[in-house]
């Protein structure tokens, strides 16, 4: 279980506050390693990953893992970890894993989203997902009917989401924007989007998912937000390292874009809570790198961060524990649920 924990406020009925706000932030497939230490030196000096080596280096490069982690991330390290909370430093013995056993993006979706592992779900197929997660949950509760969406850069979410049976709103891979009162950008993204669809690509860029997500945002303030990128795991499976630690960069500076809008914003300031982390690992040798699933060493292990007016300020928690990706689900309730009060540190024991 996760140590983070709803602090000693005693509630009586366990109802959503409508006062709370939770935006879920995904980076497909990225790696604790990157996270916590930078660039790879193994992969950022090699050309037959890393095209061009002396710009990557440039870029991404620094003699020691806290100033490369700074380079690659900087919103993680320098307002992340100075107001909020990250976990899965296998250094220190804090763990992060899906307990799920495939290591692929469906399976490790489906049980971040439902709290649970569905074992029939193996691969990632267009079927619809027959479990209910988190945000159906939150939709058809009073406090939060309708001020529920998702927005994603892969094309199979509608089937994970089930969006056949859910009403939320839903956008993902390269499905046209639909708003009542569509904007110039909306309608600059829907043109930009129907050029790209002639590429058959199963995702999107991620800048465009972004795009259409902020404009949702402004137009219609839903309080429960999905963000879902995939550019990471695309170029990983690419063995593209250096597009690879450039989409992780991409990913860093629209989350810091999104954070700067929200606190803009009467309606979110103070009151919103990020949360962000992945789907699975990938290999951890230089030779598995690009690959993950059940035989690749080191899918499984993740990591996840926590920002926002229910966090206290803990930086990187350096204490051993064992937290699962299925957890995640729990600690959201959590959040929806607290009338007043913090989460803790998070450096409490193992549960």
């Amino acid at each position: 279980m996760l140590s983070v924990s709803v602090s000693n406020t005693k509630r009586s009925v366990r109802a959503f506050n409508p006062d709370n706000k939770i935006f879920l932030i995904t980076l497909d497939g990225f790696r604790w390693e990157e996270v916590f230490r930078g660039a790879d030196s193994a992969l950022v000096h090699d050309p037959s990953v890393t095209t061009d080596t002396s710009l990557t280096r440039a870029m991404f490069w620094a003699d020691t893992e806290t100033a490369r982690r700074k380079k690659l991330l900087p919103f993680f390290w320098n307002v992340v970890a100075k107001h909020g909370q990250l976990y899965g430093n296998r250094i220190y013995d804090n763990k992060v894993n899906v307990s799920n056993p495939y290591s692929l993006s469906y399976p490790g979706y489906n049980e971040l989203l439902t709290g649970s592992v569905d074992i029939s779900i193996y691969g990632n197929s267009k079927k619809e997902n027959s479990n209910r997660n988190i945000l159906e949950l939150i939709n058809s509760s009073p406090q939060f009917a309708g001020k529920v969406a998702a927005f994603t850069s892969w094309d199979v979410f509608p089937y994970i989401l089930n969006s056949e049976r859910n009403t939320f709103y839903i956008n993902s891979g390269h499905q046209k924007i639909e708003n009542a009162d569509p904007g110039k950008e909306t309608s600059i993204l829907n043109k930009i989007q129907s050029q790209l669809a002639g590429e058959k690509r199963p995702t999107r860029y991620d800048e465009l998912t972004f795009i259409a997500c902020r404009e949702y945002l402004l137009k219609n303030k839903p309080s429960v937000l999905f963000l879902s990128f995939s550019g990471t795991d695309d170029a990983g499976h690419e063995k593209k390292y250096d597009q690879y630690l450039q989409q992780a960069n991409n990913a860093d500076r629209m989350i810091s874009e999104l954070w700067r809008l929200v606190q803009s914003m009467p309606e979110y300031r103070d009151r919103t809570t990020f949360i962000i982390t992945t789907d699975h690992g990938r290999g951890n040798k230089k030779s598995t790198w690009s690959r993950h699933g059940f035989l690749i060493s080191g899918s499984s292990q993740t990591w996840f961060a926590l920002l926002g007016n229910s966090i206290v300020p803990g930086g990187e928690i350096k204490t051993p524990n064992q937290a699962y990706q299925k957890d995640i689900k729990s600690l959201i309730m959590e959040i929806l649920t607290r009338k007043d009060g913090t989460l803790p540190d998070g450096t409490g024991s193992s549960r």
